[in-house]
């Protein structure tokens, strides 16, 4: 096992750790909260929001590209150079890049509303599920790029 494979192997792990965290919002979280009364659901994502901002919920939001990009750039002379390359690349476009551009904007707009609750509801519910979903298809696409490469 070389530092390749090191580099590989944590990147996988944190990519799952992040893209399953998507997947459960996706699946289980919002679903969940989407059958609550707005005031419910206000308060909840506020609740959440404030509390996902830690190391340990961050860092595999955040973290997954530099172990495979580099792990990649020590293997580029073979297909899976250019997978893990791609993962990281794809993880970093489809989950940072929407969760700067897209998902914390909402979050902070919803933290800082002084609309009513179902006015501050209907302006980040829909638009986050749709940007939560990019999370999860880019997420299991580069665990799957992810995975083959290290198979390869």
């Amino acid at each position: 096992m070389d530092l390749s494979d090191i580099l590989a192997a944590l990147g996988l792990v944190l990519l799952a750790l992040g893209g399953g965290t998507f997947w459960s919002f996706s699946t289980g979280v919002m679903p969940g909260l989407g059958r609550t009364d707005d005031e419910t659901f206000v308060s909840s994502m506020r609740s959440i929001n404030r509390a996902v901002v830690n190391p340990l919920f961050l860092l595999p939001i955040f973290l997954p590209p530099v172990p495979l990009v580099w792990a990649g750039l020590l293997d580029l002379d073979d297909a899976r150079g250019w997978m893990l390359v791609a993962s990281g690349v794809v993880f970093f476009v489809g989950v940072i890049v929407v969760t700067g551009a897209g998902n914390v904007p909402l979050n902070n707009a919803l933290d800082g509303s002084t609309s009513s609750s179902t006015a501050a509801r209907a302006a980040f519910e829909r638009r986050w599920n749709v940007l939560n979903g990019v999370r999860s298809v880019a997420s299991v696409v580069a665990i799957v790029l992810a995975v083959l490469a290290l198979v390869v």
